[in-house]
Protein backbone atom coordinates (compact mmCIF):
# COMPACT_ATOMS: atom_id res chain seq x y z
CA UNK A 1 0.00 0.00 0.00
CA UNK A 2 1.35 3.41 -0.95
CA UNK A 3 1.65 5.55 2.15
CA UNK A 4 3.15 8.77 3.37
CA UNK A 5 3.95 9.70 6.92
CA UNK A 6 1.21 11.66 8.67
CA UNK A 7 1.88 15.37 9.14
CA UNK A 8 0.23 16.25 12.41
CA UNK A 9 -0.39 19.78 13.65
CA UNK A 10 -2.04 19.74 17.07
CA UNK A 11 -4.24 22.77 17.69
CA UNK A 12 -5.84 23.98 20.89
CA UNK A 13 -9.54 23.17 21.15
CA UNK A 14 -11.94 25.92 20.17
CA UNK A 15 -12.86 28.68 22.58
CA UNK A 16 -16.29 28.74 24.15
CA UNK A 17 -17.41 31.28 21.56
CA UNK A 18 -16.61 28.84 18.78
CA UNK A 19 -19.60 26.61 19.61
CA UNK A 20 -23.22 27.68 19.99
CA UNK A 21 -25.94 25.44 21.37
CA UNK A 22 -29.55 25.79 20.24
CA UNK A 23 -32.70 24.57 21.91
CA UNK A 24 -34.79 22.81 19.30
CA UNK A 25 -38.56 22.76 19.14
CA UNK A 26 -41.36 20.98 17.38
CA UNK A 27 -43.77 22.77 15.10
CA UNK A 28 -46.50 24.73 16.84
CA UNK A 29 -49.02 22.90 18.97
CA UNK A 30 -51.78 23.71 16.47
CA UNK A 31 -50.09 21.57 13.81
CA UNK A 32 -50.50 17.78 13.61
CA UNK A 33 -47.89 15.87 15.64
CA UNK A 34 -46.68 13.88 12.66
CA UNK A 35 -47.01 13.22 8.95
CA UNK A 36 -47.04 10.12 6.75
CA UNK A 37 -46.60 9.44 3.07
CA UNK A 38 -49.58 10.05 0.79
CA UNK A 39 -50.20 7.21 -1.66
CA UNK A 40 -49.95 3.44 -2.01
CA UNK A 41 -46.66 2.97 -0.12
CA UNK A 42 -46.87 2.91 3.66
CA UNK A 43 -44.34 5.03 5.53
CA UNK A 44 -43.63 5.53 9.22
CA UNK A 45 -44.79 8.69 10.96
CA UNK A 46 -42.38 11.62 10.61
CA UNK A 47 -42.03 14.43 13.14
CA UNK A 48 -40.77 17.93 12.47
CA UNK A 49 -38.15 19.66 14.64
CA UNK A 50 -36.79 23.17 14.06
CA UNK A 51 -33.13 23.39 15.01
CA UNK A 52 -32.00 26.92 14.12
CA UNK A 53 -31.51 29.20 11.12
CA UNK A 54 -29.06 28.94 8.26
CA UNK A 55 -27.93 31.10 5.31
CA UNK A 56 -28.39 28.16 2.92
CA UNK A 57 -29.28 24.52 2.56
CA UNK A 58 -27.49 21.77 4.49
CA UNK A 59 -25.00 19.55 2.66
CA UNK A 60 -24.00 15.87 2.94
CA UNK A 61 -24.84 14.83 6.52
CA UNK A 62 -23.18 11.90 8.26
CA UNK A 63 -24.50 10.08 11.32
CA UNK A 64 -21.84 8.95 13.80
CA UNK A 65 -22.00 5.93 16.07
CA UNK A 66 -22.90 8.14 19.04
CA UNK A 67 -26.10 9.46 17.44
CA UNK A 68 -24.74 12.81 16.28
CA UNK A 69 -25.48 13.99 12.74
CA UNK A 70 -22.86 16.29 11.22
CA UNK A 71 -23.59 18.70 8.37
CA UNK A 72 -22.82 22.21 7.12
CA UNK A 73 -24.41 25.05 5.11
CA UNK A 74 -20.90 25.82 3.76
CA UNK A 75 -20.66 29.12 5.60
CA UNK A 76 -17.68 28.10 7.72
CA UNK A 77 -19.75 26.36 10.39
CA UNK A 78 -20.15 22.70 11.35
CA UNK A 79 -23.56 21.66 12.69
CA UNK A 80 -23.96 18.87 15.23
CA UNK A 81 -27.46 17.49 15.80
CA UNK A 82 -27.89 14.89 18.52
CA UNK A 83 -30.66 12.55 17.41
CA UNK A 84 -31.55 11.25 20.88
CA UNK A 85 -31.91 14.60 22.66
CA UNK A 86 -32.58 17.02 19.77
CA UNK A 87 -29.74 19.28 20.94
CA UNK A 88 -28.02 21.27 18.20
CA UNK A 89 -24.51 22.72 18.46
CA UNK A 90 -22.92 24.95 15.81
CA UNK A 91 -19.11 24.94 15.67
CA UNK A 92 -17.03 27.78 14.20
CA UNK A 93 -14.52 25.98 11.95
CA UNK A 94 -12.16 28.93 11.68
CA UNK A 95 -11.75 29.06 15.44
CA UNK A 96 -11.61 25.29 15.64
CA UNK A 97 -8.99 24.69 12.94
CA UNK A 98 -7.31 28.03 12.27
CA UNK A 99 -8.38 27.75 8.61
CA UNK A 100 -11.04 29.58 6.63
CA UNK A 101 -13.87 27.24 5.60
CA UNK A 102 -16.52 29.61 4.33
CA UNK A 103 -17.44 28.72 0.74
CA UNK A 104 -15.63 25.38 0.77
CA UNK A 105 -17.64 22.27 0.04
CA UNK A 106 -17.66 20.27 3.26
CA UNK A 107 -18.65 16.65 3.79
CA UNK A 108 -18.06 15.87 7.48
CA UNK A 109 -17.46 12.16 8.08
CA UNK A 110 -17.76 10.80 11.61
CA UNK A 111 -15.63 7.86 12.72
CA UNK A 112 -15.68 6.93 16.43
CA UNK A 113 -14.55 10.10 18.26
CA UNK A 114 -13.20 11.75 15.10
CA UNK A 115 -14.80 14.07 12.55
CA UNK A 116 -13.08 14.20 9.14
CA UNK A 117 -13.61 17.60 7.53
CA UNK A 118 -13.59 16.39 3.96
CA UNK A 119 -13.30 18.95 1.16
CA UNK A 120 -11.96 18.74 -2.42
CA UNK A 121 -10.14 22.04 -2.03
CA UNK A 122 -7.27 20.81 0.17
CA UNK A 123 -4.29 18.48 -0.31
CA UNK A 124 -4.71 17.05 3.18
CA UNK A 125 -7.43 15.65 5.42
CA UNK A 126 -8.31 17.79 8.45
CA UNK A 127 -9.39 15.66 11.41
CA UNK A 128 -10.97 16.83 14.65
CA UNK A 129 -10.51 14.41 17.54
CA UNK A 130 -13.36 15.27 19.88
CA UNK A 131 -11.96 13.14 22.70
CA UNK A 132 -8.59 14.93 22.87
CA UNK A 133 -9.95 18.24 21.55
CA UNK A 134 -7.18 18.37 18.97
CA UNK A 135 -7.12 19.00 15.22
CA UNK A 136 -4.59 17.24 12.98
CA UNK A 137 -3.81 17.29 9.27
CA UNK A 138 -2.78 14.30 7.17
CA UNK A 139 -1.48 14.48 3.59
CA UNK A 140 -3.35 12.74 0.81
CA UNK A 141 -0.79 10.40 -0.84
CA UNK A 142 -0.77 11.77 -4.40
CA UNK A 143 -0.67 15.06 -6.27
CA UNK A 144 -3.61 17.43 -6.82
CA UNK A 145 -6.33 15.51 -4.96
CA UNK A 146 -9.99 16.49 -4.87
CA UNK A 147 -11.40 14.28 -2.12
CA UNK A 148 -15.12 15.02 -2.13
CA UNK A 149 -16.65 12.68 0.45
CA UNK A 150 -16.80 9.10 1.61
CA UNK A 151 -18.20 6.28 3.71
CA UNK A 152 -17.25 4.53 6.94
CA UNK A 153 -16.91 0.74 6.85
CA UNK A 154 -17.23 -0.30 10.50
CA UNK A 155 -16.54 -3.93 9.65
CA UNK A 156 -13.01 -3.21 8.44
CA UNK A 157 -12.48 -0.02 10.48
CA UNK A 158 -11.67 1.87 7.29
CA UNK A 159 -13.02 4.92 5.54
CA UNK A 160 -13.54 4.93 1.78
CA UNK A 161 -13.21 8.46 0.44
CA UNK A 162 -13.59 9.27 -3.24
CA UNK A 163 -11.77 11.73 -5.45
CA UNK A 164 -13.71 13.53 -8.19
CA UNK A 165 -10.62 14.82 -10.02
CA UNK A 166 -8.94 11.40 -10.26
CA UNK A 167 -12.14 9.29 -10.43
CA UNK A 168 -10.74 7.12 -7.67
CA UNK A 169 -11.59 5.48 -4.36
CA UNK A 170 -9.21 6.35 -1.53
CA UNK A 171 -9.02 3.61 1.10
CA UNK A 172 -8.08 5.21 4.40
CA UNK A 173 -6.99 3.67 7.70
CA UNK A 174 -7.95 5.95 10.61
CA UNK A 175 -5.51 4.33 13.06
CA UNK A 176 -2.46 5.30 11.01
CA UNK A 177 -4.13 8.14 9.06
CA UNK A 178 -2.74 6.83 5.76
CA UNK A 179 -4.37 5.63 2.57
CA UNK A 180 -4.14 4.26 -0.94
CA UNK A 181 -5.92 5.39 -4.10
CA UNK A 182 -7.62 3.07 -6.59
CA UNK A 183 -8.37 4.97 -9.85
CA UNK A 184 -11.39 3.93 -11.92
CA UNK A 185 -10.19 2.20 -15.14
CA UNK A 186 -13.32 2.88 -17.22
CA UNK A 187 -13.83 5.57 -19.82
CA UNK A 188 -16.52 7.76 -18.27
CA UNK A 189 -18.87 10.35 -19.71
CA UNK A 190 -18.63 12.78 -16.79
CA UNK A 191 -17.32 13.44 -13.30
CA UNK A 192 -17.55 10.37 -11.08
CA UNK A 193 -19.34 10.59 -7.73
CA UNK A 194 -19.47 7.48 -5.56
CA UNK A 195 -23.14 7.40 -4.57
CA UNK A 196 -23.44 4.80 -1.82
CA UNK A 197 -21.84 1.88 -0.03
CA UNK A 198 -23.38 -1.56 0.40
CA UNK A 199 -21.08 -3.11 2.96
CA UNK A 200 -23.14 -6.32 3.17
CA UNK A 201 -22.21 -6.93 -0.46
CA UNK A 202 -18.76 -5.37 0.06
CA UNK A 203 -19.39 -2.85 -2.73
CA UNK A 204 -19.40 0.88 -3.39
CA UNK A 205 -21.49 2.18 -6.28
CA UNK A 206 -21.10 5.42 -8.20
CA UNK A 207 -22.38 7.40 -11.16
CA UNK A 208 -21.42 10.35 -13.32
CA UNK A 209 -24.57 12.31 -12.38
CA UNK A 210 -25.00 14.18 -15.68
CA UNK A 211 -23.42 11.33 -17.67
CA UNK A 212 -24.53 7.80 -18.49
CA UNK A 213 -22.36 5.66 -16.23
CA UNK A 214 -22.98 3.36 -13.28
CA UNK A 215 -19.84 1.82 -11.75
CA UNK A 216 -19.05 -0.68 -9.00
CA UNK A 217 -15.98 -1.02 -6.75
CA UNK A 218 -15.37 -4.27 -4.84
CA UNK A 219 -13.97 -3.70 -1.36
CA UNK A 220 -12.51 -7.16 -0.76
CA UNK A 221 -10.56 -7.40 -4.02
CA UNK A 222 -9.97 -3.62 -4.22
CA UNK A 223 -10.88 -3.70 -7.88
CA UNK A 224 -13.49 -2.08 -10.09
CA UNK A 225 -15.90 -4.81 -11.17
CA UNK A 226 -18.65 -3.17 -13.19
CA UNK A 227 -19.40 -0.40 -15.70
CA UNK A 228 -22.98 -0.09 -16.93
CA UNK A 229 -24.60 2.38 -19.34
CA UNK A 230 -28.33 2.69 -19.88
CA UNK A 231 -29.68 2.14 -23.43
CA UNK A 232 -32.37 4.78 -22.83
CA UNK A 233 -31.86 7.96 -24.91
CA UNK A 234 -30.17 10.81 -22.99
CA UNK A 235 -30.29 8.82 -19.75
CA UNK A 236 -28.36 10.13 -16.72
CA UNK A 237 -28.79 7.33 -14.18
CA UNK A 238 -27.77 7.57 -10.53
CA UNK A 239 -27.72 4.48 -8.36
CA UNK A 240 -30.21 4.06 -5.53
CA UNK A 241 -28.58 3.05 -2.26
CA UNK A 242 -29.52 -0.63 -2.20
CA UNK A 243 -29.31 -3.69 -4.43
CA UNK A 244 -32.60 -5.61 -4.15
CA UNK A 245 -31.72 -9.22 -4.97
CA UNK A 246 -29.98 -8.62 -8.29
CA UNK A 247 -31.70 -5.32 -9.14
CA UNK A 248 -30.35 -1.83 -8.65
CA UNK A 249 -32.92 0.94 -9.13
CA UNK A 250 -31.34 3.99 -10.77
CA UNK A 251 -32.96 7.43 -10.93
CA UNK A 252 -32.89 9.10 -14.33
CA UNK A 253 -32.48 12.64 -13.03
CA UNK A 254 -34.25 14.79 -15.61
CA UNK A 255 -36.62 12.23 -17.18
CA UNK A 256 -38.83 11.47 -14.19
CA UNK A 257 -38.24 7.72 -14.25
CA UNK A 258 -36.46 4.89 -12.46
CA UNK A 259 -34.28 2.53 -14.49
CA UNK A 260 -33.90 -1.04 -13.12
CA UNK A 261 -30.47 -2.62 -13.66
CA UNK A 262 -29.69 -6.31 -13.19
CA UNK A 263 -26.24 -6.11 -11.61
CA UNK A 264 -25.42 -9.72 -12.50
CA UNK A 265 -26.33 -9.76 -16.19
CA UNK A 266 -25.95 -6.03 -16.89
CA UNK A 267 -29.41 -5.94 -18.48
CA UNK A 268 -31.72 -2.97 -18.01
CA UNK A 269 -35.43 -3.34 -17.35
CA UNK A 270 -38.30 -1.17 -18.54
CA UNK A 271 -38.33 2.39 -17.15
CA UNK A 272 -40.72 3.06 -14.25
CA UNK A 273 -42.45 6.45 -14.38
CA UNK A 274 -42.33 8.48 -11.17
CA UNK A 275 -45.60 10.38 -10.49
CA UNK A 276 -45.59 14.18 -10.62
CA UNK A 277 -42.83 14.67 -13.18
CA UNK A 278 -43.20 17.99 -14.99
CA UNK A 279 -45.98 19.06 -12.61
CA UNK A 280 -44.40 19.67 -9.22
CA UNK A 281 -40.81 18.60 -9.83
CA UNK A 282 -38.33 18.54 -12.71
CA UNK A 283 -35.46 16.60 -11.11
CA UNK A 284 -35.23 13.48 -8.96
CA UNK A 285 -32.21 12.32 -6.97
CA UNK A 286 -30.91 8.83 -6.39
CA UNK A 287 -32.80 7.02 -3.64
CA UNK A 288 -31.77 6.58 0.00
CA UNK A 289 -32.63 3.11 1.36
CA UNK A 290 -34.72 3.03 4.53
CA UNK A 291 -36.86 0.15 5.83
CA UNK A 292 -37.34 -1.49 2.45
CA UNK A 293 -38.11 1.71 0.55
CA UNK A 294 -36.16 4.26 -1.46
CA UNK A 295 -36.58 7.92 -0.48
CA UNK A 296 -36.03 10.37 -3.36
CA UNK A 297 -35.72 14.15 -3.12
CA UNK A 298 -36.70 16.64 -5.82
CA UNK A 299 -35.99 20.07 -7.24
CA UNK A 300 -37.43 22.38 -9.86
CA UNK A 301 -34.39 21.92 -12.10
CA UNK A 302 -35.17 20.93 -15.71
CA UNK A 303 -31.61 20.94 -17.08
CA UNK A 304 -29.13 23.69 -17.92
CA UNK A 305 -30.45 26.87 -16.35
CA UNK A 306 -34.05 25.75 -16.64
CA UNK A 307 -36.53 25.60 -13.80
CA UNK A 308 -40.07 24.29 -13.59
CA UNK A 309 -41.44 27.38 -11.85
CA UNK A 310 -39.53 30.03 -13.82
CA UNK A 311 -37.44 30.94 -10.75
CA UNK A 312 -33.81 29.95 -10.14
CA UNK A 313 -34.02 26.20 -9.63
CA UNK A 314 -34.17 25.01 -6.04
CA UNK A 315 -34.90 21.92 -3.98
CA UNK A 316 -38.38 21.51 -2.52
CA UNK A 317 -40.00 20.15 0.65
CA UNK A 318 -41.62 17.07 -0.93
CA UNK A 319 -40.04 13.63 -1.34
CA UNK A 320 -41.04 10.52 -3.29
CA UNK A 321 -41.11 7.14 -1.53
CA UNK A 322 -40.67 4.12 -3.84
CA UNK A 323 -41.35 0.49 -2.92
CA UNK A 324 -39.31 -1.80 -5.21
CA UNK A 325 -41.40 -4.84 -4.22
CA UNK A 326 -44.71 -3.38 -5.45
CA UNK A 327 -43.25 -0.61 -7.64
CA UNK A 328 -45.72 1.72 -5.94
CA UNK A 329 -45.16 5.30 -4.81
CA UNK A 330 -46.11 7.72 -2.07
CA UNK A 331 -45.45 11.42 -1.59
CA UNK A 332 -43.91 12.60 1.69
CA UNK A 333 -44.53 16.28 2.48
CA UNK A 334 -42.70 18.27 5.13
CA UNK A 335 -45.29 19.91 7.43
CA UNK A 336 -45.33 23.70 7.09
CA UNK A 337 -45.95 26.61 9.42
CA UNK A 338 -48.51 29.28 8.39
CA UNK A 339 -45.72 31.56 7.14
CA UNK A 340 -44.07 28.89 4.96
CA UNK A 341 -44.53 27.43 1.48
CA UNK A 342 -43.50 23.81 1.08
CA UNK A 343 -42.01 24.40 -2.35
CA UNK A 344 -39.40 26.69 -0.75
CA UNK A 345 -38.31 24.22 1.95
CA UNK A 346 -35.00 23.20 0.34
CA UNK A 347 -34.58 19.53 1.21
CA UNK A 348 -32.03 17.33 -0.54
CA UNK A 349 -30.20 15.20 2.05
CA UNK A 350 -30.94 12.77 4.85
CA UNK A 351 -29.13 10.52 7.31
CA UNK A 352 -29.94 7.24 9.05
CA UNK A 353 -29.11 6.28 12.62
CA UNK A 354 -30.34 3.16 14.44
CA UNK A 355 -33.00 2.47 11.80
CA UNK A 356 -34.41 5.98 12.08
CA UNK A 357 -34.48 8.45 9.17
CA UNK A 358 -33.61 12.15 9.51
CA UNK A 359 -34.44 14.41 6.54
CA UNK A 360 -32.90 17.89 6.47
CA UNK A 361 -34.55 21.03 5.06
CA UNK A 362 -33.95 24.78 5.11
CA UNK A 363 -36.53 27.46 4.35
CA UNK A 364 -35.23 29.41 1.35
CA UNK A 365 -36.67 32.65 2.75
CA UNK A 366 -36.53 34.42 6.11
CA UNK A 367 -36.29 33.31 8.81
CA UNK A 368 -34.43 30.50 6.96
CA UNK A 369 -35.48 27.89 9.48
CA UNK A 370 -33.50 24.63 9.57
CA UNK A 371 -35.83 21.63 9.85
CA UNK A 372 -35.25 17.98 10.68
CA UNK A 373 -38.09 15.68 9.64
CA UNK A 374 -37.50 12.49 11.55
CA UNK A 375 -39.03 9.14 12.41
CA UNK A 376 -37.62 9.26 15.96
CA UNK A 377 -39.90 11.38 18.20
CA UNK A 378 -38.22 13.34 20.99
Amino acid sequence: MSRRGAMKCGLAFMTTAAATSINTRRVSASDPPGTRGIGDVETPTFYRRDIGTSPGRMHEPTAGQDGNIWTSPLDGSLWQYHTRSGKTTIHDLHQLTGEEWSGRHLWPIAYKNKVYLCTPGLSHLTVWDRETNQVSRHPIPYENPAVYGGFVDRRSSRIYFYDTKHASVLEWEPDSETGQSFPCPYKLSGTLYMTFEEFERREIWGSTYTGNDIVRFDLDSRTWTGHFQSPEPEATPSAGSKVFGETLYCSDHLKGRILPLNVTTGEWGSPIKVPGFGKWYGYLSGGWYFRGRLYICHSTWTGGNGSLDGEPHHFIGTWTVFDPMTQGFSRLEIPTLPSEERKYLMSDYCAIFEDELFILAVNKFDPQTVIVLQTRPI
